[in-house]
């Protein structure tokens, strides 16, 4: 292989148990977006041998891929679209539980339950001060009489989201527990009592205990990409590397890459290494600037980066500065006197959340599950791709 990312279950164990330690109330892992990029399939079945008994996705299609897969445990579906009625079929085929979030889509429901005589478990989401997706709470107080009507629907669990747990200040996570508290109280006065509440997401979990409830949604924390809370331990659990292809030497003056936007100052070697920005590397999430202090940090932030580059790719721990232009899938990197080869691997900072499809998944550990590989290369084959999942016990 020439790039791949590495994932180490036994790490990635080690952040499950902690997490597991630290919560008394049970815990969702919310796999979204193919389990933020490290395979949703092994990584939930594997959660799913540690004791984790609840897992979220947000659409139907990432909910069938997980049944396929063999996860058997509860599978919630954060976010169906209800207008497609083969999606809707899946809801049924293979067991997932839809999220309502608007009387429209409750209704859509409980239409197609009857039309097929089978009733379905559904949770409820409130949308308590995050401006996206559920019901506000006046909508939903006004809709409780027809909820109650659509008898098909067996209203399981209710829950919200906050928009702003990453903060320091939590003020405004404060007042949306309260407002989701005080709706689910006012909802059993009015008959719809609903037994399973939750709204704690990784950072609200970790910051916030009053935000625990019945329940905790945790998802990012899983990959230990930082440590939230110093009482839980969480290890970053995925790497990525990439091969040498070639060490060459550049003389003073010589250009490298599109545009001609590094020229060498002096004699030098340089690495050319395969991976580029339709793997993911050099790409970011997009900064959101809709307030002034937020276009401010960025600026900040570039202006930093200009003046003091930071490095993304490594060499037994050695830092190499990529130099040009990244291309598509290949990067240049100055190596000076370090005794680095054709062949050789390069650790590469890359979010697996951007990572390429085209980049092998590759589990290590002692904790390797046997399943792994079997798994992930069943749903390739199926989608017509060769996918090689390697295992611990296969090196």
């Amino acid at each position: 292989m020439e790039k791949w990312l590495e994932i180490d279950l036994q790490k990635l164990e080690s952040n499950v148990r902690a997490l597991l330690e630290h919560f008394e109330a049970p815990v969702m892992a919310v796999i979204k977006q193919n389990a933020y990029g490290l395979g949703a399939v092994t990584v939930g079945r594997f959660m799913e041998q540690l004791g984790i008994g609840f897992f979220a996705v947000t659409n139907i299609r990432e909910g069938i891929e997980l049944r396929k897969g063999g996860l058997v445990s509860p599978i919630l579906i954060f976010a169906p679209f209800f207008h497609d009625r083969k999606e809707l079929s899946g809801l049924w085929e293979y067991n997932l539980i839809p999220t309502i979030y608007s009387l429209e889509a409750a209704e859509i429901l409980n239409n197609y339950a009857l039309e097929t005589d089978r009733s379905i478990d559904v949770h409820i989401k409130v949308d308590s001060g995050m401006g996206r997706m559920g019901f506000t709470p006046a909508e939903l107080t006004a809709s409780v009489e027809r909820l109650k009507e659509l008898n098909s629907l067996r209203y399981q669990g209710i829950f919200t989201h906050y928009s702003n747990a990453f903060e320091k200040e939590m003020d405004y996570t404060k007042k949306q527990k309260d407002t989701f508290l005080n709706l689910v109280n006012e909802l059993a006065a009015l008959g719809l009592v609903i037994t399973l509440k939750y709204s704690a997401n990784s950072m609200a979990a970790l910051k916030f205990p009053e935000t625990h409830m019945d329940m905790v949604s945790i998802g990012s924390a899983f990959l230990g990409n930082s440590t939230i809370n110093p009482a839980v331990p969480l290890t970053k659990v995925y790497g990525c590397k990439a091969k040498v292809l070639q060490v060459r030497e550049l003389r003073k003056g010589d250009f490298t890459g599109y545009s001609n936007t590094y020229r060498a100052p002096r004699d030098t070697r340089v690495a050319v290494i395969s991976i580029g920005y339709t793997d993911g590397f050099g790409l970011q999430k997009k900064i959101d600037a809709f307030r002034f202090s937020d276009y401010l940090r960025e600026q900040y932030h570039l202006l930093k980066t200009f003046l003091k580059p930071g490095h993304s790719v490594f060499f037994e721990g050695r830092p190499l500065r990529v130099i040009g232009k990244t291309s598509i899938q290949l990067t240049v990197v100055e190596i000076g006197g370090l005794r680095i080869k054709s062949g050789d691997s390069v650790d590469v900072e890359l979010n697996p959340l951007l990572a390429s499809s085209r980049i092998e998944r590759v589990y290590i550990g002692e904790s390797s599950p046997d399943f792994g590989h079997e798994a992930e290369d069943a749903l390739a084959e199926e989608a017509g791709t060769k996918k090689e999942v390697a295992a611990a016990k296969d090196k």
